[in-house]
């Protein structure tokens, strides 16, 4: 979705929609380490309000999304709730030196063409930033075995008991005769 800036009545512009997985395709990688799907189409509520030198948009993304588990590799459903507040400044304002140091207030704005505000991509990028950094099923996920790639989660594996004795066992014996 692309929204032109000169048909953003001063009053504002309220939109609602669904991203669909179409949509999330166009912005993953090929190699996507989440395996992200949307369980259903994420809903999409945002206010555009038109200012002189800026339009910020506001609002929320929510749905719910299927993600990989990065231990167990299982597919687990995430609640996404993610508010939108930001200031969309034209390219050509932004700043051209190298090295500028931003306040609090500028880390939230980002930049467009001065006449197509990009939709789409900025709930992408919404979205991308709300993904937990470690993606578990549950906090006590106890992964695959590194032995022979069985989940942990649904049982103990067969080669749990054909494990001998660590490598490091040897050193308890000589810790012990070691003088206190």
């Amino acid at each position: 979705m692309r929204i032109r800036v000169d048909e953003i009545p001063e009053s504002g512009r309220f939109i609602h929609f669904h991203w669909d997985e179409r949509r999330l395709g166009r912005f993953l990688p090929a190699d996507d380490p989440f395996r992200l799907r949307l369980l259903h189409p994420v809903n999409v509520d945002l206010e555009l309000q038109k200012h002189p030198d800026h339009v910020r948009v506001m609002g929320i993304i929510r749905g719910s999304l299927q993600l990989g588990c990065h231990r167990c590799l299982d597919s687990f459903e995430y609640a996404l709730e993610e508010p939108v507040d930001v200031f969309l400044m034209e390219e050509e304002k932004a700043p051209k030196t190298e090295e500028t140091e931003l306040d609090e207030e500028e880390l939230d704005v980002e930049f467009f063409d001065g006449e197509v505000i990009d939709i789409d991509r900025l709930v992408a990028e919404h979205i991308f930033l709300a993904l937990p950094f470690k993606a578990l099923c549950s906090e006590n996920c106890q992964g695959l075995c590194p032995q022979c790639g069985a989940n942990l989660n649904k049982g103990p594996c067969p080669c749990e008991k054909k494990r001998g004795e660590s490598p490091f066992s040897h050193l308890k014996t000589i810790r012990s005769r070691l003088p206190e």
